[in-house]
């Protein structure tokens, strides 16, 4: 009977170490689940702004012809999907501003990062960060204006 008592008390610690392994194997199969949607996600958004060397090659050097005007229009959807997304953060902190003063929050009321200002071209500016380039010292924006 001893050897039984000690053979159950045997398979008790195996169910609990069984146990334990399953939620272990559980808690892991989420966090791979959560690494492969952010990288879908990243990857989607880093598709959607970045500057391939091809396409940056051939706008800086090649011929204007008809796939110079193809990779214009790609730069020019990447610019946009990039100011739609600072036009999406400033709505975002401009709410919160607002929420904030309603309760009586002072922190972000004057904010300098608020404002409805359109780019003026300064080393700040989301197409900036994209190329780093800063568009108003380029020679094509000096002939524009």
């Amino acid at each position: 009977q001893e050897m039984l008592l000690g053979f159950q008390a045997d398979l008790g610690g195996l169910s609990g170490d069984i146990r334990s392994l399953q939620e272990q194997s559980k808690n892991l199969g989420i966090q791979l689940r959560n690494r492969k949607d952010a990288e879908l996600g990243l990857r989607c958004f880093l598709s959607k702004i970045v500057i391939p060397p091809n396409l940056a090659d051939v706008i800086c050097h090649g011929d204007v012809d008809g796939t110079f005007v193809d990779c214009v229009k790609d730069l020019n959807a990447k610019y946009e999907y990039v100011q739609q997304m600072e036009a999406e953060k400033k709505k975002e902190k401009k709410k919160a501003a607002l929420e904030g003063e309603e309760n009586g929050d002072e922190e972000d009321k004057y904010n300098d990062d608020i404002d409805d200002d359109e780019d003026d071209g300064d080393e700040n500016s989301p197409i900036t960060a994209l190329i780093g380039i800063i568009p108003s010292k380029t020679k094509a924006a000096n002939e524009m204006y």
